[in-house]
């Protein structure tokens, strides 16, 4: 009787050095191109459905009118030296530049010069949602662009902070906790998707410092855990 050794699976072949560069420069380009369409695309549908059953047409320019007093705002930044207003200024003229091209203006108002219908509205409602959607996405892009700033300077402090106890708890001795470890640094990429995310596409108007700050509270902090809970010995 012969006994037959069950072959392993082969271990998953790693990409080389141009594909992960490829990945994480094009790549992600792509994936943040991606994301921006969903995004755009939620929000669409999400303002349409709203003009129609819920607050009426004039709602998505009340936002974006509302979104831009929050942009002009803010002050200089002091890290990148511009003011977040003037990153606004550039994104909306994009945001133009892709209105303008898709000739969506022109598309409404000639809708609006025949005969309206109940089909007809509503085909105008989603045109105005998509051309105000866009504005509204481009200068909440520049929020959270400015926003990236803030995010960098609360994980260096909580980065060093949690190595410096890191060190504390290695040379005391202290128990590592693995679990820990690998549950905080699962929620750093989630919490920052998650709420860039819900704020690109959230149907009404919230401040910004409302929807970061407590992200960014929270991200120091799983950074800190991070850090902190990192093996004791390399």
């Amino acid at each position: 009787m012969t006994v037959t050794r069950s072959e392993r699976p082969a271990p998953p072949k790693r990409p080389g050095i141009w594909g992960w560069l490829f990945g994480s420069t094009v790549g992600n380009v792509f994936k943040l191109g991606w994301w921006s369409l969903l995004a755009i695309g939620a929000s669409v549908l999400i303002e349409w459905a709203g003009m129609i059953w819920l607050w009426g047409p004039n709602h998505s320019k009340e936002m974006l009118t509302q979104e831009l007093t929050y942009l002009g705002a803010y002050n200089k930044n002091l890290i990148t030296g511009f003011y977040p207003s003037d990153l606004g200024i550039q994104f909306v003229g994009v945001a133009n530049t892709i209105v303008s091209f898709l000739k969506l203006r022109e598309l409404s108002n000639h809708l609006a010069d025949g005969v309206i219908s109940g089909a007809t509205q509503i085909a105008i409602y989603g045109i105005d949602a998509l051309v105000n959607t866009i504005f509204i996405f481009a200068v909440r892009s520049a929020i959270c662009v400015s926003a990236l700033t803030g995010f960098v300077l609360v994980g260096l402090v909580a980065f060093v902070d949690g190595l410096v106890e890191r060190d504390i708890r290695r040379a005391c001795g202290g128990i590592e906790s693995a679990m820990l470890y690998h549950r905080a640094k699962r929620l750093l990429v989630p919490i920052l998707f998650l709420s860039f995310g819900g704020y690109l596409t959230a149907p009404i108007s919230i401040h910004p410092s409302l929807v970061f700050l407590p992200v960014m509270a929270l991200f120091a902090f799983s950074l800190f855990v991070t850090a902190k809970t990192f093996k004791k010995f390399l």
